[in-house]
C-alpha cells in the first residue's frame, strides 16, 4: 500500500506494461528480478547505473559503451538484477494511440562474463547468471543509428528474492544522440587494430580563437590572449592523460592554470616504452589564430593521441583531446587524414568563471567538465577554439608485416628523408624509443651539408628555406613571421634538437644546444586571397554588429 502511495496510478499502469506482470503466458516479457511478484521499493541511492564514455550524456552513433551496474560504496550487495533499453517515440499521423517506435540499439554480454546472461523471451536484456552476491555488473550498448533521437537505459535491483528496486532514480539514464557537426565527433576507437606497420603523422594545430570570431569569449585584455605549448602523446588504451568526468592530474593542473607544461611532460615520460610510444609538444602558436606543426609515431599498439594546451589568460580552461583513434574502424588500417575540432574545458581546480578571474583554487576538486562560460552561447552556435589536422605521412616496416614492404604514404611536396635525416622541428619535437626498425622509405633528396662557418665542437646544417608567410589575411595582405630551421649533424647526419631518429642528444654538448639556435624568425608581408585563408569566414562574428553572419546559421 506505501509503495503504491508513492508512485500513483500512472506509476502502476508504467510498471505493469514496462515488466509484463501477466506472468502466465510464457512469451511475455517479464523484467522483474527473479520474477518476484512483490512491489519495488523506490530507489534509495544506493545503487546506480553508470556508461562509461559518455560527454554531457549523449551518444555518438553506432558507438560501443560499456554500460556499469554498481553500489556506490562497493560494498552493498546485489543477487540479481535486469538491465535494459527503452526506445524514444515519434507521433503517428495515421493512429496516434500508435506512435511509432525508434531503435534503441543493442544490449551484449561482456565478453567473456561469468556474472550474466540474456534474458528469455526479452529482446535486449541482461540479467544475473546466478544469485552470488555481487557489487556491480556490466553488459555491452551498442547506440543506434543516427535519428533515433533518445534511449533510456534502466537497471532493476534485487537485494533480496522479494526486496527490490526500481528503475527510477539513479537506475535509469536518459541519453539522447550526438548532433554535433562531423568535425566535433572523435573517431570511434578500435580495438582490433591490424596496420602491422608503424606510422608517422604529422599534427598541425591550428588556432581559430581570435576577438572576431569570439567577441563574448575573449580576454578583456585580447594581448594577452594566448595557447600555451602543446603536449601529448601517442599511446596504448593502457594510458590516460585525462578523462571526462574525472578529476585532473597535477601536471595537468598547473598546465590549465599555469600554461606550465612541464609536470604534465613528465607524467607522460615516466610511461614512455610502455603504454607510450611517443612524447609530442609543439610550441604555442605565434598568436591564437595561427598554427603550429610537429610529427610523432603510432604503432599497432599505440594507436591513439591525447593532448593538451592552456588557454590563456583563464582559471583552469584548456583545449585538448583525449583517445582519438589513428587507425579506423572501418578498415583497420592507419587513417589517411582526421580533422577534429576543440572546445574549451574546465579542469576543475580553480572556482573562476571569467578569464582574469584571480586564482581561487576549487576544494575539493571537481571532475573535467565543458567550460562553464560555454552555456552562454547554444551549442548549435559555439565556434571551435582550435583545430587539430593529422596527416599520415609515412609507414615503417616491422617485424609484425609479412607482406612485402610498401612504398611510403606521401602526399605532394612532401620530401621527408631517410630515417637519419627525418627533421624534427627544434620548438617542435618528439621523444620516441630506440627506433628497431628500418624505414620502408628512400629519397632522391640530397641530405642537408655542414655549414663551414659553424664551429667544429657543434656542427649545424645549413639553413633551410622560409616557411610560409603566418598571419591573419586582411584586405589581401597578410603581415605576420616566418621561420626557417637548421639541424645538429651528428655522424654526417642531420637531427633535431631534442629527438630525431636516432637519439643522439648525449653525443653533442650541451652548451652547444645552449648556445646556437636551430631557428630564426622574421617579419613578412605577403598577398593573400581572404577566402583561401584558415579563418573560416563563414563562421566569423560580425565586428560590428556582434551577431553572427545570415549565412553561418544557414
Amino acid at each position: 500500500m506505501h509503495s503504491k502511495k508513492l508512485f500513483g496510478i500512472r506509476g502502476v499502469v508504467f510498471l505493469t506494461l514496462l515488466f509484463g506482470l501477466s506472468v502466465c503466458d510464457e512469451d511475455v516479457c517479464n523484467r522483474r528480478p527473479l520474477g518476484t511478484k512483490t512491489d519495488p521499493l523506490p530507489p534509495d541511492n544506493q545503487f546506480l547505473i553508470e556508461i562509461n564514455g559518455l560527454i554531457e550524456n549523449l551518444y555518438i552513433p553506432k558507438k560501443e559503451y560499456i554500460v556499469r551496474l554498481r553500489s556506490r560504496d562497493a560494498k552493498s550487495t546485489f543477487i540479481a538484477f535486469t538491465i535494459a533499453l527503452k526506445e524514444d517515440t515519434l507521433p503517428n499521423r495515421n493512429n496516434p494511440r500508435k506512435p511509432i517506435h525508434l531503435n534503441a540499439g543493442r544490449l551484449t554480454l561482456m565478453p567473456n562474463s561469468t556474472t550474466t546472461r540474456y534474458k528469455q523471451h526479452c529482446d535486449d536484456t541482461v540479467v544475473e547468471l546466478d544469485i552470488t552476491p555481487k557489487t556491480f555488473v556490466e553488459a555491452l550498448w551498442t547506440a543506434p543509428d543516427k535519428d533515433n533521437k533518445c534511449v533510456t537505459v534502466f537497471a532493476v535491483v534485487a537485494v533480496q528474492p522479494d526486496v527490490w528496486y526500481n528503475y527510477e532514480g539513479p537506475l535509469s539514464k536518459w541519453i539522447c544522440e550526438d548532433r554535433r557537426k562531423a568535425d566535433d565527433i572523435q573517431p570511434l576507437e578500435n580495438d582490433n587494430c591490424q596496420a602491422c606497420e608503424d606510422a608517422r603523422y604529422q599534427l598541425t594545430f591550428e588556432g581559430t580563437w581570435s576577438y572576431n570570431t569570439h567577441p563574448s569569449l575573449f580576454p578583456k585584455s585580447r594581448e594577452l590572449a594566448r595557447f600555451s605549448d602543446v603536449v601529448g602523446a601517442s599511446h596504448s588504451k593502457d594510458f590516460s592523460l585525462y578523462k571526462y568526468t574525472s578529476e585532473a592530474s597535477l601536471g595537468l593542473k598547473l598546465l590549465a592554470e599555469q600554461g606550465n607544461s612541464t609536470k604534465l611532460e613528465i607524467e607522460i615520460q615516466k610511461q614512455l616504452g610502455t603504454s607510450v610510444r611517443t612524447v609530442i609538444k609543439a610550441s604555442a602558436p605565434y598568436n591564437t589564430s595561427m598554427s603550429t606543426v610537429t610529427n610523432f609515431r603510432a604503432t599497432r599498439e599505440h594507436h591513439l593521441i591525447s593532448l593538451a594546451t592552456a588557454l590563456l589568460p583563464s582559471p583552469d580552461w584548456f583545449l585538448g583531446v583525449a583517445n582519438l583513434e589513428l587507425c579506423s574502424i572501418k578498415t583497420n588500417q592507419w587513417t589517411e587524414n582526421i580533422t577534429f575540432n576543440l572546445y574549451p574545458m574546465d579542469a576543475g581546480t580553480d572556482k573562476g568563471l571569467t578569464f582574469e578571474a584571480p586564482n581561487e583554487e576549487m576544494s575539493p576538486p571537481q571532475p573535467i567538465s565543458p567550460a562553464k562560460f560555454i552555456k552562454e552561447i547554444p551549442k548549435e552556435l559555439m565556434k571551435p577554439f582550435a583545430r587539430l589536422r593529422l596527416k599520415l605521412v609515412r609507414t615503417y616496416s616491422t617485424t609484425n608485416c609479412s607482406m612485402e614492404i610498401e612504398e611510403p604514404v606521401t602526399s605532394e611536396g612532401d620530401n621527408d628523408a631517410d630515417a637519419g635525416n627525418d627533421k624534427d622541428r627544434e620548438h617542435n619535437y618528439i621523444t620516441d624509443p630506440p627506433v628497431t626498425t628500418p624505414p620502408t622509405t628512400t629519397t632522391s633528396e640530397e641530405p642537408p651539408s655542414v655549414d663551414p662557418a659553424s664551429p667544429d665542437d657543434c656542427p649545424l646544417s645549413t639553413w633551410e628555406e622560409w616557411f610560409p608567410c603566418q598571419g591573419v589575411c586582411n584586405d589581401g595582405k597578410i603581415k605576420g613571421i616566418q621561420i626557417r630551421l637548421r639541424y645538429r649533424m651528428v655522424d654526417g647526419v642531420a637531427v633535431g634538437k631534442y629527438f630525431g631518429e636516432e637519439q643522439k642528444e648525449s653525443q653533442t654538448p650541451e652548451e652547444c644546444l645552449d648556445k646556437y639556435s636551430l631557428s630564426d624568425t622574421r617579419e613578412c608581408e605577403e598577398t593573400c586571397d581572404n577566402e583561401s585563408e584558415a579563418v573560416d569566414e563563414d563562421n566569423v562574428w560580425d565586428d560590428t554588429t556582434s551577431e553572427l553572419d545570415e549565412q553561418a546559421v544557414k
